[in-house]
């Protein structure tokens, strides 16, 4: 039984976990071969996890399916362009959208960040609210720093600030958000 409650208090870390798999294949790929190389490996590790995940809890994570999508359409136009730009912007895009959108749904008072975590965590509205505008924060920053990164680094320099400082950065604000996240936590009903 213990066994049990401890894979639900781990199961929310599932997105996390489907996150640092592409960026090894990533790293891996583009150190081995290119840029492109990586980038087409980091989908097919994200794609592999995801219908693992799927076949296993019945469910889809609608953040990495999303973040995936995304990735996919980007890394098709680098390979017909053969331009390695449109990898990199795709992270400067994609977390500017998030956070525009978190933002936007923070001023009406919709939690955007529900429709994507809301399976993972029953959580009350304000802290929604609350982990919705410090997320689009954070993804502004994220942004910004990978706008300045991509534009000053070769291609194995932009992956090693994605890899060991965007990642670990990333992880690092998720762990600090774990107290709000407990405290707005609703309880199970019986």
């Amino acid at each position: 039984m213990k066994l049990k409650s401890c894979y639900i208090s781990i199961r929310p870390f599932t997105a996390v976990l489907l996150q640092i798999m592409p960026l090894a294949a990533l790293f891996v790929g583009t150190t081995l071969f290119s840029l492109h190389i990586g980038a087409a490996a980091a989908i097919l590790f994200s794609s592999i996890l995801m219908i693992i995940q799927f076949i296993k809890d019945k469910s889809i994570l609608f953040f990495p399916l999303f973040s995936s999508l995304i990735s996919i359409l980007f890394v098709t136009i680098a390979f017909i362009t053969e331009e390695t730009f449109f990898i990199k912007i795709q992270t400067s895009l994609f977390n500017s959208i998030f956070a525009l959108l978190l933002l936007m749904g923070w001023s009406r008072n919709y939690p955007i960040m529900k429709l994507f975590f809301g399976k993972q965590f029953s959580l009350n509205h304000d802290t929604w609210m609350q982990l919705s505008f410090r997320w689009s924060l954070f993804f502004t920053c994220l942004a910004i720093a990978n706008e300045f990164a991509w534009r000053m680094l070769d291609d194995e320099g932009w992956v090693n600030v994605k890899v060991f400082i965007f990642a670990p950065a990333t992880a690092l604000f998720m762990a600090s958000l774990i107290p709000l996240t407990v405290k707005g936590k609703i309880p199970k009903q019986d």
